[in-house]
C-alpha cells in the first residue's frame, strides 16, 4: 500500500518509538508522550551535529474511545492540555481524503480496500509527516509482527509492555506465541525494553533479539516511583511508568540532548523533574477514571484481558473501600468468544480483593447490568469499531452475548446479585441510575452508587460519551 501513498517504504524521518504488548500499551504511550513534551524546547545536538530543537511530538494509539481523531494527536510548545493535542476535524478529513485519493479507494472494491486499522495508520504517519513530527511514538494495533504500524523499518526505540493471552484466534494459542507475535516489532540495530514477563514469553523475546543481535533490557519498577503521583491511576502503571522512562531516557539520548543519563545510572538516582512532570501530568482517559455524575461515583476502565483484570481489582477494591455503605453495581460488556472467561476472572479477582472489608454474606456488586456496546437507544446500526469481528451484527442485536453472560454470572455467583440485560450502554447507564439504593454522604456530597463499568474499551468509551450527554 505504501508505494501508492507516494511514501518510501519505510517513515525514518519520523524517529518512531514503536509500542507493542498485550496490557499498559496505550498507558506507556501515554506516558512516553508526556515526558518527551517536556523536552520540547530545550537544545539538542542533530545527527549533522548542529544544535536543534524537538518541536512536535505525534502519539498513534488504538482504539479510540469516542471519536476516531483521538488516534491522531499531535504536542507543540504552544499546546495547552492534552484535549488540544488532536487534530481539528478540517485537518483530520483532509489527510483522509488525501490517502484515500491516493490509494484509489474509489476505484477499488471492498475486498481490495485496506482494513480500517492499516487506513488508519497510514493517515496517521501521513498526516505527522505533512505536520513536521520529530518524534510519533506509536502503539500497535493488534499483535506486532503482522500489525498494521509495522512499517516502521528502523525506529529509535522499541517497547514490548506485559504480554498476555488475548486474540488469541489471531496471535496464537499460548504465551510462546503471543510473544512471537509481539516480538515482531524489534529490528536489528533498534534498542528494545520491555517489561518483566512470565518465563515462557521472555525466553521467546530474548531468542528472537539474540537472532538478530537486538540489545533487549528488562525495565524493573523505578524506586522513585514509590513518591510520585502518577498521572494514571492503578498502582500497577507504576511499571508502565518505569518502562515509559527507559524508552523515553534512550529515545532523547539517541536524539542528542545533553545530559541525559544511561539507563543504570538513572534508575539508580532520582528521576529528573522533567521526567517527574511529564509522569504526573500524563492523561490517559478510560484507564482507572473516576468520576462523579448523577449522584454515583463511576469507575471506567478498558481492561480486556485476564492480566489486565487481574491489576484492575485493588484499584476496584480500593475505591470501593471509599464508600463502604454505597450500593455496588457492575456494567459489563466483552463481544468475544472469551467473555465468560474474564467475566469470572472479573468476579473472583473483586470478591477477593474487596474481602477485606466485604461481609461475608455481601456480593461484590449487588446489581450486574449486561449491555451491548452500542451507546445510545436510537442508534440504528452499530458502529463497526464498537463490534467484535468476532460476533455478527445479528448476535449484538439479539443481545446473544449478553444473555449468555447474565446466565452465566447467576450460574458463577453464590450471592445474591440482581442482573439485568438491555441493549444500549445509555439503558444500563439510566438502568444503574434509577435503581434504588439508599445514600451515604460526606460533607455535602451523596454517593448513592460506585458504578464499575469494564470489560471493553468500546464499552468505556460508549459510557464516557453518554455520561457527557445526559443530565
Amino acid at each position: 500500500m505504501l508505494r501508492y501513498t507516494a511514501y518510501p517504504a519505510d517513515f525514518n524521518a519520523l524517529n518512531a518509538i514503536h509500542i507493542a504488548g498485550s496490557k499498559g500499551k496505550g498507558s506507556t504511550a501515554a506516558f512516553v508522550f508526556s515526558i518527551l513534551a517536556e523536552y520540547l524546547t530545550d537544545e539538542r545536538i542533530a545527527t549533522d551535529g548542529t544544535p536543534a530543537t524537538l518541536t512536535k511530538i505525534g502519539l498513534y494509539t488504538s482504539p479510540h474511545l469516542r471519536s476516531v481523531r483521538e488516534r491522531i494527536r499531535i504536542q507543540a510548545p504552544q499546546t495547552r492540555n492534552f484535549e488540544e493535542t488532536l487534530l481539528d476535524e478540517a485537518k483530520f478529513s483532509h489527510y483522509v481524503s488525501d490517502i484515500w485519493d491516493r490509494l484509489g479507494m474509489d476505484n477499488r472494491s471492498h475486498s481490495q480496500r485496506p482494513p480500517f486499522a492499516r487506513f488508519l495508520t497510514l493517515t496517521g504517519f501521513h498526516a505527522f509527516v505533512q505536520e513536521g513530527v520529530d518524534t510519533a511514538v506509536v502503539e500497535a494495533c493488534l499483535g506486532g509482527r503482522s500489525d498494521s504500524t509495522n512499517i516502521l523499518c528502523k525506529p529509535s526505540v522499541c517497547a514490548i509492555t506485559s504480554l498476555g493471552l488475548e486474540h488469541t484466534d489471531i496471535l496464537g494459542s499460548t504465551i510462546e506465541e503471543i510473544a512471537w507475535a509481539k516480538g515482531g516489532i524489534m529490528k536489528p540495530g533498534v534498542p528494545v525494553f520491555t517489561s518483566p514477563q512470565e518465563p515462557g514469553a521472555l525466553t521467546t523475546l530474548q531468542e528472537l533479539a539474540a537472532k538478530e543481535r537486538i540489545d533487549l533490557r528488562v525495565v524493573t519498577i523505578h524506586p522513585d516511583l514509590e513518591h510520585i503521583d502518577l498521572g494514571l491511576a492503578g498502582d500497577f502503571q507504576r511499571i508502565n511508568a518505569s518502562l515509559a522512562v527507559a524508552v523515553a531516557a534512550e529515545h532523547l539520548s539517541r536524539m542528542g540532548y545533553k545530559n541525559m543519563p544511561d539507563i543504570d545510572a538513572l534508575f539508580s538516582s532520582p528521576l529528573p523533574d522533567k521526567f517527574r512532570r511529564g509522569l504526573e501530568q500524563a492523561h490517559w482517559p478510560g484507564r482507572c477514571e473516576t468520576r462523579d455524575h448523577l449522584g454515583s461515583r463511576w469507575l471506567l476502565d478498558g481492561a480486556h484481558t485476564m492480566e489486565s483484570i487481574e491489576s484492575l481489582g485493588p484499584w476496584v477494591a480500593k475505591k470501593m473501600a471509599e464508600e463502604k455503605n454505597a450500593k455496588r453495581v457492575l456494567i459489563f460488556n466483552k463481544q468475544t468468544k472469551d467473555a465468560t472467561a474474564l467475566l469470572r476472572h472479573l468476579r473472583q479477582i473483586t470478591t477477593s480483593a474487596m474481602s477485606h472489608w466485604l461481609n461475608p454474606e455481601e456480593a461484590a456488586f449487588q446489581q450486574v447490568i449486561f449491555c451491548t456496546n452500542i451507546p445510545w437507544e436510537h442508534c440504528d446500526a452499530p458502529d463497526t469499531e464498537r463490534v467484535s469481528m468476532t460476533y455478527s451484527g445479528g448476535s449484538v442485536e439479539d443481545l446473544e452475548v449478553q444473555t449468555a453472560l447474565a446466565a452465566h454470572w447467576m450460574q458463577i455467583s453464590d450471592r445474591c446479585s440482581a442482573v439485568t440485560v438491555v441493549r444500549t450502554v445509555e439503558e444500563a447507564i439510566r438502568c444503574a441510575d434509577d435503581s434504588g439504593s439508599s445514600s451515604f454522604c460526606r460533607g455535602q456530597e451523596h454517593v448513592k452508587k460506585m458504578v464499575l463499568i469494564t470489560g471493553s474499551l468500546h464499552l468505556v468509551g460508549s459510557a464516557l460519551e453518554v455520561l457527557d450527554t445526559i443530565t
